[in-house]
């Protein structure tokens, strides 16, 4: 009997040290569990931010995963139009708290102050309210669930703003092109009227102004139709080059003499400085002074009557972007204009197509393609175009093209139908 009791005395700390470990294995169990519900509430919110049509179901589908967590919370996103504030509930301190929550932005990505805790992207700030201090491992768990959804939403959230951004530019391109259509095509119309209606009744000198309004109006539509045209061309690769060693300085003369008309108008000043540089190498003379004619007339456009737009060769090797044709030779140019200038940050979009700056796009006119065409012919001679703001106030535009010496450049015949030679 004693024998007996002895045993099972002699269990009594195996038992214990059985019934500790599968306490401690069903804890585990449990925080698996708990873990993958968060990580469900994670995906689920993925899965369901790519059907947000706009920022504020954005916002509702980070509530609705706060709620699954068990947390109260306010979200502010911050868009092109302005700030969007959006709260789980109404409750009386709620202006107070957004503008905390604007004023926090700057403390890093997540941010703990008392039951408070602040994750903050570029276009997203989620204020959680009653985080769980009291279990370390969970308010840990939600920290780094809560980061992964909020990269999420600022992703869904950048795709919205780029999507919303695309339509705009669509609307402003058809608005403007409307415009540039519409407007030759009135002046054609009308002087062809009158001139048909006064045949018999006006003298040849009022004629012939009809017919010169009806002729400014066509080129102005041609112009508008190449341009259209030559983008195409160009992005598809299917535009012709003919490389031939041409003088650059003698093609700036030529594209002035060709705005001739545009600069007397405005009364401008145009200056052209002297170089000892030699500036001869190989590119297709038609599409070059196409590029000068373009960057002449975008001065011309922006720049206050009276003002000065200046033209000269630079040889500073250090006012050449990083990293480009560090190999190579090249030749560069700048225009320098007195007008508007152009806004920092707007210095490499002002080239896409359709985009004009938010300084110059006040309705004087233009389509947006101009510098995009420009780009992309300089691009295709292998060289780099860069936009800046000029020291002096207005805009600068620079850009280079490699020297090509005349035994390193294929034969006229064997270029007139590639774009990139070198």
């Amino acid at each position: 009997m004693n024998t007996k009791d002895d045993s099972s005395l002699a269990l009594t700390p195996e038992m214990t040290q059985l019934k500790s470990d599968l306490k401690d294995a069903n804890d585990i169990a449990l925080m698996a569990l708990r873990a993958n519900g968060e990580l469900g509430v994670v995906i689920n919110f993925l899965e369901h931010s790519f059907a947000c049509a706009d920022h504020v179901a954005v916002g509702q589908q980070v509530f609705k995963a706060m709620r699954a967590f068990g947390l109260s919370s306010s979200v502010q996103l911050r868009v092109e139009s302005g700030a969007i504030n959006i709260c789980d509930q109404e409750f009386a301190g709620q202006e107070q708290e957004f503008q905390f929550l604007s004023r926090l932005r700057e403390k890093g990505r997540i941010f703990d102050f008392g039951e408070h805790t602040l994750v903050n992207y570029d276009h997203i700030s989620l204020l959680i309210r009653d985080m769980p201090l009291d279990q370390p491992d969970r308010h840990g768990r939600i920290k780094d669930n809560v980061a992964v959804l909020l990269n999420g939403a600022e992703a869904r959230i950048k795709t919205i703003e780029a999507g919303a951004k695309a339509d705009r530019i669509k609307s402003e391109f058809l608005a403007n092109m409307s415009h540039e259509l519409r407007t030759p095509m009135h002046a054609i119309l009308s002087f062809s009227n009158m001139g048909h209606s006064r045949l018999h009744k006006v003298d040849l000198a009022k004629l012939g102004h009809y017919f010169e309004r009806i002729r400014v109006g066509g080129n102005r539509l041609l112009l508008l139709l190449n341009d259209l045209l030559d983008l195409s061309k160009l992005e598809s690769g299917k535009m012709e080059f003919l490389m031939q060693q041409g003088d650059l300085a003698a093609l700036i003369t030529r594209a002035v003499q060709e705005v001739e008309t545009l600069i007397s108008d405005r009364e401008l000043q145009v200056v052209i400085e002297p170089t000892k540089m030699n500036t001869v190498t190989y590119f297709d003379e038609e599409k070059i002074l196409q590029v000068l004619i373009n960057l002449l007339s975008n001065a011309i456009k922006f720049t206050p009557v009276g003002k000065k737009i200046s033209i000269f060769f630079d040889a500073d090797i250090n006012a050449q972007p990083k990293g480009q044709h560090l190999d190579k030779e090249l030749l560069t140019l700048v225009v320098d204009d007195q007008g508007l200038g152009i806004p920092p940050g707007e210095e490499a979009s002002i080239f896409d197509k359709f985009i004009q700056s938010s300084k110059t796009n006040t309705g004087a006119g233009g389509t947006g393609l101009g510098l995009s065409i420009v780009q992309e012919i300089i691009t295709a001679h292998n060289g780099y175009i860069a936009a800046t703001g000029n020291p002096d106030g207005g805009a600068r535009f620079r850009f280079s093209l490699p020297i090509i010496k005349g035994d390193n450049v294929a034969t006229e015949a064997d270029t007139e139908n590639e774009v990139d030679i070198f």
